[in-house]
């Protein structure tokens, strides 16, 4: 009697290496995270004119799922710019100031695939991926005549790469840099045209802290 039970429970050990190695390597982690950083747009020119500054801070956050394929993970996010400025008038290579306030408003969505490389160090965790983005672009001024605003919707791609910091099991903080590119975004009219710029996407640092395995 004790040799069969002993036997059944060897086998029963035995057993439960591989289903608790298929569990693991089917396991799928879930995050959330927010962010805050700064962005730089490539239309600097233009930026700069109305703005008075080709960079700004942005905020925002997303979700990650970690696959269960290595260190697959996917992506959704965004954020968003908001500052305040003045329409201008672009001759050659002067400036003129119309003393008309405008709102610029830049905001983002993210879709993004990528792989961390998690087998390097249990708690330094270094990424990399790439993606779709969606900007929407908006000009608001409270004076402006009908036709004027601008609310507008373009698409393009993003390439990024971070490392993350786990402090804890559930909380990690982290820093990336992601390059934005929206083409044929601007260039159409206005100050954009005068200095020949079209693209709306730029380079942004960003500042992340997630929750989540």
């Amino acid at each position: 009697m004790r040799t069969r039970l002993s036997t059944s429970a060897c086998i029963a050990a035995l057993l439960s290496i591989p289903m608790a190695g298929v569990a693991s390597a089917q396991s799928i982690d879930v995050r959330g995270y927010g962010l805050a950083g700064t962005v730089t747009f490539a239309a600097a020119e233009s930026f700069e004119a109305v703005l008075g500054n080709p960079s700004g801070p942005i905020f925002g956050g997303g979700a990650e799922v970690g696959l269960p394929f290595g260190g697959l993970y996917v992506g959704a996010g965004g954020w968003r710019f908001r500052q305040d400025g003045e329409r201008v008038f672009v001759s050659g290579e002067q400036i003129f100031p119309l003393g008309i306030p405008v709102t610029v408003q830049v905001t983002a969505v993210e879709i993004t695939g990528g792989w961390r490389f998690r087998n390097l160090s249990r708690r330094f965790v270094p990424y990399a991926g790439a993606g779709w983005s969606a900007f929407g672009y908006e000009e608001t001024s409270r004076f402006a005549e009908p036709g004027e605003n601008v609310d507008e919707r373009f698409s393009g791609y993003h390439l990024l790469a971070g490392a993350e910091l786990r402090i804890t099991a559930w909380l990690g903080i982290g820093g990336e840099v992601a390059w934005t590119r929206i083409p044929d975004a601007l260039g159409d009219g206005g100050v954009s045209e005068a200095f020949g710029e079209s693209d709306l996407g730029g380079t942004s640092l960003r500042l992340k802290i997630s929750i989540g395995r």
